[in-house]
């Protein structure tokens, strides 16, 4: 009997849809989330504090690892894409509600972020076993474009919308009720696409160890960790190398859109058109250049230099809160030179990572440290906007300029375990 023929392999189609789909649950978190909080009355602090939440279940993913792996790679991907999909309807229809139930909101929101967790794990982890060397080298470059791609349009994107929206009329939660359904069938299409794509994938088998024993594989990976003397010099740059970056990060938006004495006063549309251009293109840019100089002076040498013109733009962003200049040309120059720096040293940051966690044990390694990132990232949430609303935003803004000390510091300790790099 003849057998079927083989499907030809769509990798570019999986590898394209997957990755986009990884970036709209980040991007719903911590795009289009504040800004929609804030268009319907949340102060800052709540806002911060609830995106911090989120985040944080978000960081704690290298636990699911173990769990995960029971199951087999390419059913868990899809499932959990149709999950998702199906949360983000559900977002929708709670906030369009008469009566929104602030439980149910809460809980779709955690959800949410423990789903796509597991599924970021899972697709990384296909992608790296699934694909040769040379085919993931291939593809490298689709991944980052679908992951961008992802970020514009479920976060810059969604905030367009619902600003749109509301110039027909509709009140804000309605306007975002709506964004969020576009968000859940952008989610369903990538689905489907990837689907379509990973048809023609070997389907890989579930790992048959007990829970307990990859627990063990994983705890005997973060005990080489442990022992690295490199650890203590790399986890001073991930929690001060851009603290003074993500104290920004997580006012910036709210500052840009508020229309209290300190804001820009910026609305949906004008914000997240500004946001595309200045953000995708200043940390894509930046990125390259912080790349460009690694290679060319080292690790070790540019991690200063580097870590300066990361912090220096905060200047330029305390002054926009203080002068009250609301011109458009300056307030997107700054903000395109602010992310094209922060650009270049986060990519400082992630070589540094990435150098420590080489060698055996690498996945688990890279994981645990990119946990820790994580939660550095989204701890700050938890006091930034309380901060911001004693402070106001300008004396924020060079609060958090103040913390190059500590970050330029953390560079110059660091400095000495890279020199070779």
């Amino acid at each position: 009997m003849k057998e079927p023929a083989a499907l030809p392999r769509r990798a570019w189609l999986w590898v394209t849809a997957a990755y986009l789909f990884q970036s709209i649950p980040a991007a719903v978190r911590d795009e289009a989330l504040p800004v929609a909080l804030k268009n319907t009355g949340y102060a800052d602090k709540d806002i911060t504090k609830a995106v911090a939440y989120l985040g944080l279940i978000f960081g704690f993913k290298i636990l699911l690892a173990p769990l995960v792996a029971a199951f087999r790679p390419r059913g868990f991907i899809l499932f959990s894409e149709l999950a998702i999909s199906m949360l983000l309807g559900g977002l929708a229809l709670q906030v369009a509600a008469e009566h929104p139930s602030s439980p149910a909101i809460i809980a779709c929101l955690v959800l949410l972020s423990f789903v796509a967790a597991a599924h970021d794990f899972a697709l990384d982890g296909y992608f790296v076993s699934a694909l040769d060397d040379r085919t993931r080298a291939t593809h490298s470059g689709l991944l980052n474009f679908a992951s961008k791609l992802g970020m514009v349009l479920a976060g810059p994107g969604l905030i367009w919308l619902a600003g749109r929206i509301m110039d027909y009329g509709p009140q804000s939660a309605d306007a975002w009720s709506w964004s969020l359904v576009a968000a859940a069938l952008l989610a369903l299409v990538a689905t489907a696409a990837n689907t379509l794509g990973l048809r023609s994938e070997t389907d890989q088998a579930a790992d048959a160890r007990t829970i307990r024993e990859r627990f063990g594989e994983m705890l005997q990976g973060l005990r080489t960790l442990l022992v690295d003397p490199r650890l203590v010099a790399v986890f001073g740059l991930i929690l001060f190398y851009r603290a003074s970056e993500i104290h920004m990060a997580r006012i910036l938006p709210l500052f840009a859109t508020s229309t209290t004495p300190g804001g820009l006063a910026l609305d949906n549309q004008t914000y997240a058109q500004m946001r595309i251009v200045t953000a995708v293109l200043g940390l894509a840019l930046g990125g390259i250049i912080g790349s460009q100089v690694v290679a060319r002076v080292g690790l070790g040498r540019s991690l200063i230099p580097l870590g300066i013109a990361m912090h220096t733009p905060l200047a330029a962003i305390a002054w926009l809160a203080a002068n009250g200049s609301h011109d458009l040309r300056v307030i997107g120059l700054v903000f395109f030179v602010e992310y094209l720096a922060y650009g270049a040293g986060l990519c400082a940051l992630l070589l540094a990572m990435m150098k420590l966690a080489s060698g055996p044990g690498a996945a688990v390694r890279y994981a645990a440290l990119s946990t820790f990132a994580l939660l550095a990232n989204y701890l700050p949430g938890l006091w930034a906007g309380s901060l911001s609303d004693r402070l106001g935003y300008a004396h924020y803004f060079l609060f958090a300029l103040s913390l190059a000390i500590p970050g330029i510091l953390s560079a110059w300790y660091a400095k000495r375990h890279f020199e070779e790099a």
